[in-house]
């Protein structure tokens, strides 16, 4: 599985996330948040400024993400609407995954029917927010980095 390290970038006008390897200074991916949307839209993009990947799309009340890239839904994300514990489902094609992060725990993880992980999101201790993120060849780099990102604009973001 790989790994990657999805961190909020602080003083900065609207939602920045840059997506790195853990451990190292160089910004593989960044996600920018849209301001003055009536709803949570992100956009993904290579290094700080470059060609753009995939959207985030979310409803008004933050319980469905949809994730595009190239103009097709790739993955979506439901969240309920009241729940004690942190859970969402993650539909990837015909693939569905449900995840428990629990009442504080906040490690997400998805696994195949045989048990196997194949997306994992913690929530790490940081001044920052920060969510390390594993995932395997089996989902698109895209859905796995963008569901970081839709699990704290639901469950952390204050605004």
């Amino acid at each position: 599985m790989e790994s990657y390290e999805v961190t909020q970038v602080l003083l900065r006008v609207g939602t920045v996330y840059h997506v790195r390897k853990p451990r190292t200074e160089e910004t593989m991916f960044t996600v920018r948040g849209e301001l003055m949307s009536a709803t949570p839209k992100f956009h993904l993009v290579e290094g700080d400024e470059g060609k753009a990947l995939a959207d985030l799309t979310a409803n008004f009340v933050k319980t469905k993400y949809e994730i595009q890239a190239g103009g097709k839904v790739i993955g979506a994300l439901v969240f309920p609407a009241v729940a004690f514990k942190k859970t969402l489902s993650l539909k990837v094609g015909d693939d569905e995954y449900l995840a428990d992060g629990g009442v504080f725990k906040g490690i997400f993880q998805c696994r195949k029917p045989d048990g196997t992980v194949v997306l994992e999101i913690a929530k790490e201790l940081s001044i920052r927010d920060t969510f390390l993120v594993k995932t395997d060849e089996s989902l698109p780099l895209e859905v796995s980095l963008l569901s970081a990102v839709a699990i704290h604009s639901r469950f952390y973001e204050m605004i």
